[in-house]
């Protein structure tokens, strides 16, 4: 397969996933075969005019097999070359397909269909909070310094000695609050509650292309609002004084101040064990289009 997805020069989980995961669930080889097919896993990626679609064009054939797409205003042209097994939400599904039958949910959830998978779910708990900031935000705010005075347990999606660690830290968490968004995506597998931080991301994606990911993902997993504590500044302009002034790191505190238990969520076991269900059935589907 040829992976088609975004590599952070300073790293970041949600896209590091796809080198890890794939093999451990389709076997070791699955990358190194099929070299004429341009396979779409976790990321919104599906982007009009794109490095990712160029990639993808110099392949016989095409996968998506969980994959988003970015924003309302992608206009993606496939033919019969694509073969959309599956999309992250209903968003991507209206988008690319123009109708609800082709989401399930964000390719992350093939975690539940890991050998070890039970073992996260049992992890030890070893923090009370633990906060995840948004992989572009790490340099925004000494995150370590505001996380010790709140008491959290700092998890950086830049800056993990491997993908499963990072799984690891979010399971031994009680609870986690979350810019980014598969740092949500993965307490919610590993079943840990979760809410949404609403800091920087919004600011460098842009706002259009950050709320429709989020709801996107919170669509298919049976959540039809977007529930967030709100720490940053929606303007662009003032994204300088967003980085730099003190009275900003002052908000996150009061922020901090306001989340309680009714403030975090988790989707139904119910909805879990649909989502895995019809992940058995794509990956089965997946391994006869291959052979």
């Amino acid at each position: 397969m040829k992976l088609v997805y975004y590599k952070s020069e300073h790293g970041n989980f949600g896209d590091d996933l796809n080198l890890w995961m794939w093999p451990q669930i389709f076997g070791k080889d699955f990358l190194k075969n099929n070299q004429d097919i341009a396979f779409f896993g976790i990321g919104s990626i599906l982007i009009e005019n794109s490095v990712f679609i160029e990639q993808a064009n110099s392949c016989k054939n095409k996968i998506v097999f969980g994959t988003g797409v970015r924003s309302i205003n992608e206009n993606i042209k496939i033919d019969d070359s694509w073969h959309i097994l599956f999309l992250r939400g209903p968003y991507s599904s209206l988008k690319l397909k123009g109708d609800l039958d082709h989401y399930i949910a964000d390719a992350a959830y093939f975690l539940t269909l890991l050998p070890q998978y039970k073992s996260y779910l049992n992890t030890p708990k070893k923090y009370k909070t633990s906060f995840i900031p948004y992989f572009e935000s790490v340099d925004k705010m000494d995150w370590q310094k505001i996380c010790d005075d709140l008491a959290w347990n700092l998890i950086l999606p830049t800056e993990i000695t491997s993908v499963e660690d990072f799984i690891l830290e979010v399971a031994a968490s009680e609870q986690v609050i979350s810019e980014a968004m598969h740092g949500a995506m993965i307490a919610d597998i590993v079943r840990v509650p979760w809410v949404r931080f609403r800091f920087y991301s919004h600011l460098h994606e842009g706002t259009v292309v950050s709320e429709w990911k989020w709801n996107d993902w919170l669509l298919s997993i049976g959540f039809s609002e977007n529930v967030e504590l709100n720490a940053g500044v929606r303007n662009k302009q003032k994204i300088s004084r967003l980085v730099k002034k003190r009275k900003h790191k002052a908000r996150i505190y009061s922020e901090a101040k306001a989340i309680n238990d009714s403030t975090f969520r988790l989707s139904s076991d119910e909805t879990l064990n649909t989502i895995i269900r019809k992940l058995k059935s794509k990956k089965e589907a997946l391994i006869r289009f291959i052979d």
